[in-house]
């Protein structure tokens, strides 16, 4: 099974995109699968709207897309509560953005939404990369507090601290190594250091062309090793497996 972990369904800025145009951008790249994600608004402040929206979304293709939900840490019980919310309607991945959301990822303020998403076998896909607030080393300080959580990477830390994941990556057992904004050949590297079987990838579209992606990943990791980098590894930490 093929799976983008990471595309963004929305209505406005540069992500502009529909359901229906994202499956027909999986058929020409013959993708089995996507986890689709709340855009930035929803992200930082309007969180309900957003994950109804997504689960929406997906419920019109339940073979084809994953619902991620969203909770920013700010919210307190609330957030608790909207993670609650969105896992009883099948939401299967949780999304946080510490730079849009304003908070560090190992800060304790996170603290109540991952447990939550623990308790639902919910991985946690944390988008690093900037500066402040989205450090690899932070992630891993995270991570390593919740063991039985599963972490996803985002963007392999890029642009700004690629260069942590050949170390960070390998720290931490629970943290896995998402690929886009990494160019292909960097994140080849960082896959052979960490080991195949802690990669994963995603197109993060529409910011990036979801078909042109995975043809240079593809082209790139091109090797049987890699194989399980198209989906195997995170339908093994999505709850209910990939289908």
């Amino acid at each position: 099974m093929t799976i983008d972990c990471y595309v963004t369904l929305g209505k406005e800025r540069e992500t502009v995109y529909r359901a229906d145009d994202l499956v027909r951008d999986l058929d020409r790249a013959k993708v089995d699968r996507a986890v689709i994600a709340p855009a930035d608004r929803e992200i930082a402040v309007l969180n309900r709207q957003g994950n109804n929206f997504v689960l929406a979304e997906a419920g019109r293709f339940p073979d084809r897309l994953i619902p991620a939900c969203t909770a920013n840490p700010w919210y307190g019980a609330d957030a608790v509560e909207e993670i609650v919310h969105a896992a009883g309607r099948g939401a299967r991945m949780l999304v946080v953005n510490p730079t849009l959301q304003g908070f560090l990822i190992n800060d304790d303020l996170a603290d109540p939404l991952i447990e939550k998403a623990g308790e639902f076998g919910m991985p946690v896909y944390v988008h690093t990369g900037p500066h402040l607030y989205g450090a690899p080393w932070q992630l891993v300080d995270c991570a390593m507090r919740f063991p039985g959580v599963n972490f996803i990477m985002g963007h392999a830390g890029a642009t700004d601290f690629w260069n942590d994941v050949q170390y960070a990556g390998t720290f931490a057992p629970n943290v896995y190594i998402e690929g886009s904004f990494a160019r292909p050949f960097s994140f080849k590297a960082h896959v052979t250091n960490v080991g195949p079987e802690k990669g994963i990838m995603g197109s993060s579209a529409p910011r990036n062309d979801l078909v042109f992606e995975w043809k240079h990943y593809r082209a790139e990791l091109d090797s049987p090793e890699f194989d399980c980098v198209f989906g195997d590894n995170l339908a093994k930490i999505l709850p209910g497996g990939g289908a």
